[in-house]
């Protein structure tokens, strides 16, 4: 599948078609993406116009504009939920106070229809809003390649570029072989993210039990200026103090926040999701009462 670049404004319109949508809009880029020559996206709740030469002989016009709508009832929802956001969060980022904290977690509870919070088990990072950076691809497995991990020209227009890190992630390969290499695998490195676990509060007098608990741990991350969320899981620590940033994501969770390209670096709430019962999948989400 090839995208063509020459038009600055169609490529504008598609890479941020593929980082505002979850699932359903991003499979439909992928199947289509080489008959969508033109795309414009209304205002908010505006009428969506997909217009491509023989694309009526591919696809029909009515699953066309039904997609379409839907990624508009998407970005909608988006918008609404940051600007609820918006009143909560202190208008520098930094550390939340207990008020803000609890506000926020029921807030992103509710949207997402999952159980959020900052603290499980009497255990916390020593922030919950911050800056996140983006960061490499992990090795999954001894020998992995960050072109083993692309699967289409699009996956490498938008991923492949980031490289792969010069180490392992915190808990090593995600897979001791690439014979051995599972599904869950291979999400828990796409979705991963970095954080200042060595910060947590308590972490230096309890590193085995912190090292066991951070493990794999699923958290909602949430761009707040744009609504854009995605469900991710811990698989390295860091970033250093020194960089400025509390956090880091990889190429397709940046990517997921609205934040994979320019800077690769922004604001973002990050709080822990109960999920004792492994229900929640990693990947981009979108708000409650919006399929995806």
């Amino acid at each position: 599948m090839q995208f063509k670049t020459t038009n600055k404004k169609y490529e504008y319109l598609r890479k941020k078609w593929i980082a505002k949508q979850a699932h359903s809009s991003q499979k439909l880029i992928e199947k289509h993406g080489s008959l969508i020559r033109h795309l414009t996206i209304g205002g908010l709740g505006g009428l969506v116009m997909l217009t491509t030469p023989g694309l009526s002989a591919a696809m029909p016009d009515q699953q066309i504009y039904d997609s379409a709508q839907k990624i508009t009832s998407l970005e909608d929802k988006n918008i609404a939920l940051a600007k609820t956001l918006q009143g909560i969060i202190p208008d520098q980022v930094g550390s939340l106070n207990k008020v803000q904290e609890d506000n926020i977690a029921k807030t992103l509870s509710e949207e997402f229809d999952m159980p959020v919070s900052a603290e499980i088990n009497g255990i916390r990072l020593n922030r919950s809003y911050g800056l996140i950076g983006g960061e490499q691809h992990l090795y999954r497995y001894p020998g992995d390649t960050v072109f083993n991990q692309m699967d289409t020209t699009v996956d490498w227009a938008m991923y492949g570029s980031a490289g792969m890190a010069p180490g392992l992630g915190a808990w090593g390969y995600f897979a001791p072989s690439k014979a051995q290499l599972t599904a869950e695998d291979i999400a828990r490195e796409k979705y991963y993210i970095a954080v200042q676990t060595f910060l947590a509060p308590s972490f230096a007098e309890n590193v085995a039990n912190y090292r066991d608990f951070f493990k794999y741990r699923k958290m909602l991350v949430v761009n707040p200026q744009t609504g854009q969320a995605v469900v991710a899981d811990i698989a390295d620590a860091g970033p250093a103090e020194w960089t400025g940033k509390q956090l880091g994501g990889s190429p397709e969770v940046m990517q997921a926040l609205g934040l994979g390209s320019g800077s690769r670096k922004g604001a973002v709430l990050y709080f822990f999701i109960d999920d004792p019962n492994d229900q929640i999948p990693l990947g981009p989400i979108n708000a409650k009462g919006i399929e995806s």
